[in-house]
Formats: structure tokens, C-alpha cells, sequence
């Protein structure tokens, strides 16, 4: 199917006085899409550098709008393209650098020691968003804050704090250094940080959740009966509130001391000081937990 392209290249402007080289200023908000996406579509909106919001509106079209914040010695140009495929709609920043945006992914040859690419500014997205479309947001560089809107959500960075608050359906959050919050989900939800805190919840598990170095909170309203899940952090804490009809097969990579439950649990013949094996209710699924330092908690709801 023919990719429909609509290229916006942010254009020259001056500024009076001029600021100084390592000061960073805004351009001036650029709408750069504004149309239709259909219920149950995926909308995409990729970026290298800068912040991505995305919030509920109650209108029918979707409207993109971005900021552009430049220093004063960048000669970097970014232009944005705006593809369809079917009924879906790909938003892409491409800098200079870009090799490929597009449906499946974002590809930069950025070179940390050009000059050009250390002085190209960022570019902030923000999105509104009408409810019942699939939503992915992605930055290499900068936070992403989705707010009450969104059906399946997918969001990322590279480097900087994600937030998904009120999707309708599964939400996967990721970034390489940062902290994760995912509220009020309404389906399961995948969380990986490489540095940072993760907070979920959300009305129907199961939950899955990883930080190199961060502790983990994950509350779950209800549960699908025979789903796996796994929580494994390199240095923090891990606390998991489940309804207390709960039943589970645990195995926790964990001194014992540092383990607590509020549910009776049945020991099994592999547990030990440093490893904590058991089953609570009529077991079924089986939850993994690993923490290089740090305690393992698994809470009743309320």
C-alpha cells in the first residue's frame, strides 16, 4: 500500500538578542498532523530527542503539535513525516542522522562526537489523543507522559521517565534509564527500566516487571488463572498486592529473612536460607522474584 508522506521542515527564523551557545530555546509550537485515526488503529509518533505527551481529548482527529527548543549555534534542520499504512498513522522528528522511521521502528547513525549532533536541540511532541486508539510513543532522549487516553499502549525512551496513566487495554513501558509509573491500567502490563523505580497497577494481571537497579511496587485488582509473572530487580525491593483469593507457585530468589507474605504458603523441599520456595492456595501459576539486595514482600489488597 502507498505510504502518503507529508513533509513539515521547521524553517528559519531570528532571535534578538542572540543567546548564548549552550542556552536552549523554543521555537514555537508547529502543528504537524491533524486528522482521523479510526478506533482500534495504531497511532505512532517517534522521536530522537525530546519529550513526548500525550493527553485525552474529546474531539474526533488527532492533532500532533511540536516544539522545537534549539541552541543558538545548531544549523540542524528537522522536518516531519506523516505516513499511513492502512488505518494506521506513523509521526516521525527526522534529524539529520535519521536512517529510518517508519512503521516498524526508529534507526539514527548519530555520532555522540559531531558538534552538530551535540548542538541540534530537541524537539517536544504533544499529542491529543481521542480514546479507543492503540498508541505507541517513543524517544531516544526525554520523558513520555501518557494520560488518560489510549486503548493498548506501548511507550518508551531511551533515557528519561515514562509514565502511562488510564489506558484501556495492555500497557508496555520501557526505558534504559529512568523511572516507571503505569496507573489504572485496564489490562496487563510489561515494565523494564535499566535504572529507576517501577509503580504499576492496573485491574487485570498478570504484571511482569525488571529494573537493573530499582525497587518494584505492583498492585493487581484481579488476575487471569494461569499466567506466569516474574519481577527481578538488581538492587531494590520488590512489593506485590494480589486479591486475596490469591494462589500462586513462588519461587524467590531471596534470603529468607527477607521474605513476608500475608498468605499462608506451603513450604517446598527446595527452599532455604537464601532461597524461599513455596505454594499459597492451590498454587497454578508460578511467580518468580529475584532481588540482589533487597526484601520481597507479597501483599494482600486492602
Amino acid at each position: 500500500m502507498m505510504l502518503q508522506v507529508l513533509a513539515v521542515v521547521l524553517g528559519a527564523f531570528t532571535s534578538s538578542p542572540t543567546p548564548a551557545p549552550s542556552q536552549i530555546t523554543s521555537q514555537g509550537s508547529n502543528q504537524v498532523f491533524n486528522g482521523p485515526v479510526a478506533a482500534g488503529a495504531w497511532f505512532r509518533v517517534r522521536n530522537l530527542r525530546g519529550a513526548i505527551e500525550v493527553r485525552h481529548t474529546s474531539g474526533r482527529n488527532v492533532v500532533v503539535s511540536a516544539t522545537r527548543g534549539f541552541d543558538a549555534g545548531s544549523d540542524a534542520d528537522v522536518r516531519f513525516d506523516v505516513r499511513r499504512d492502512g488505518a494506521n498513522v506513523t509521526v516521525c522528528a527526522i534529524w539529520p542522522r535519521t536512517t529510518r522511521c517508519d512503521a516498524r521502528g526508529y534507526e539514527s547513525d548519530s555520532d555522540s562526537r559531531d558538534w552538530r549532533e551535540r548542538r541540534a536541540g530537541k524537539v517536544d511532541f504533544v499529542v491529543e489523543l481521542p480514546r479507543g486508539i492503540n498508541l505507541l510513543a517513543a524517544t531516544g532522549n526525554g520523558t513520555v507522559e501518557v494520560r488518560n487516553t489510549g486503548a493498548e499502549v506501548k511507550a518508551s525512551s531511551g533515557n528519561g521517565e515514562v509514565t502511562v496513566i488510564g489506558a484501556t487495554g495492555r500497557v508496555s513501558a520501557s526505558s534504559g534509564n529512568g523511572d516507571l509509573e503505569v496507573e489504572r491500567a485496564g489490562g496487563e502490563v510489561e515494565a523494564s527500566t535499566g535504572n529507576g523505580d517501577i509503580t504499576v497497577s492496573t485491574s487485570l494481571g498478570p504484571v511482569s516487571a525488571s529494573s537493573g537497579n530499582g525497587s518494584i511496587d505492583v498492585a493487581m485488582a484481579s488476575l487471569r488463572s494461569a499466567d506466569d509473572m516474574e519481577f527481578s530487580t538488581g538492587n531494590g525491593s520488590i512489593e506485590l498486592k494480589v486479591p486475596s483469593n490469591f494462589s500462586a507457585v513462588v519461587e524467590a530468589n531471596v534470603a529468607y529473612r527477607n521474605f513476608e507474605t500475608d498468605f499462608p504458603m506451603q513450604m517446598g523441599d527446595r527452599w532455604s536460607s537464601r532461597r524461599v520456595e513455596g505454594k499459597i492456595g492451590n498454587g497454578g501459576r508460578r511467580i518468580k522474584f529475584s532481588t540482589g539486595n533487597g526484601h520481597v514482600r507479597i501483599r494482600k489488597n486492602g
